[in-house]
């Protein structure tokens, strides 16, 4: 169960998904999420002119009369949304991401695509397997509010090892993070042992599935808000300290580095061949889902 003012956070969320899951967003979706192969129809016999692949041989062979697989066009895909819950997406970047899995689940709803939710952290946190409707969307954004992780750090391994071990059908995989953590592709140069890693994991992981990553960003400890003196704690390792957001030299220097962590993850992700998107909180997360989604359908 949750408390009073979480379930107002889960209202809040689903009258902001309604409000912002337009007809155009979903003809958006339908384009972009729509299943990726064929499924199978039934039997018709084989007829001059068709294509002897799709001959069923175990069906001719029972029936004496050559048979042909017919299929139709695969509509809907399975969804999976990856939501990291680990003490570096607190605050506006957790706020964020209930909003965008509010948006797109709601859109994955309103079309009838089965979705799922894993939680993670340096661990497998929750679970929530593929379901349609309503009352399976709620419950994915109560456990994306409400759950407690058990680990405040980072790491991509366990994750990545679920969808290659535990989901067996070709998926979407929605990766909503800030991307940081000892095994991500931006803590270290691109020549690096851990990032080389990093990517050769992902890189597997999107020949399996399609793969998407969504990069949540907070736009003060990247240098883009003048904050004035502000206490700052490592979330992940527990260090603290003061940095004067005030200060050009400092502002500069929280540029560089999220200049360098974002070239770092945009070759990382190129190399995975893993299509993306930044987001930045407190501003509306639509331009940047309808740019993906066009970015998608040009490819």
């Amino acid at each position: 169960m949750i408390d009073a003012a979480l379930r107002q956070r889960v209202k809040e969320l689903e009258v902001r998904a309604l409000r912002l899951v337009s007809h155009r967003f979903m003809g958006e979706w339908e384009s972009n999420m729509r299943g990726q192969g064929l499924e199978f129809r039934d039997l018709r016999e084989y007829v001059i002119g068709d294509d002897i692949r799709r001959i069923d041989w175990k069906a001719t062979a029972r029936s004496g009369r050559a048979q042909l697989r017919q299929f139709t066009e695969e509509r809907q895909q399975r969804i999976w949304f990856a939501l990291d819950r680990s003490a570096s997406m607190n605050g506006p970047k957790a706020r964020l991401a209930g909003e965008i899995l509010a948006v797109l689940g709601w859109a994955a709803v309103t079309q009838g695509d089965p979705f799922g939710l894993v939680t993670f952290t340096d661990t497998i946190e929750k679970t929530i397997q593929p379901a349609r409707g309503e009352a399976a969307l709620w419950a994915a954004i109560e456990l994306s509010v409400s759950d407690e992780p058990s680990s405040a750090r980072t790491s991509f391994a366990p994750l990545f090892n679920f969808f290659m071990n535990s989901v067996r059908t070709r998926s979407t995989v929605i990766i909503l993070s800030d991307w940081t953590g000892t095994d991500s592709p931006s803590t270290a140069t691109a020549a690096s042992a851990a990032t080389a890693t990093a990517v050769k994991r992902l890189g597997a992981l999107a020949l399996a599935h399609d793969v998407i990553a969504l990069r949540l960003r907070d736009p003060v400890v990247q240098g883009s808000v003048h904050a004035g003196l502000a206490p700052v704690v490592d979330p992940e390792t527990g260090a603290r300290f003061w940095v004067d957001l005030s200060s050009r030299q400092n502002l500069d220097l929280l540029r560089t580095a999220e200049k360098n962590r974002s070239a770092a993850l945009a070759l990382a992700f190129r190399k995975a061949g893993v299509r993306n998107q930044t987001f930045d909180a407190g501003t509306d997360c639509i331009p940047p889902l309808m740019d993906l989604f066009r970015r998608r359908t040009r490819a």
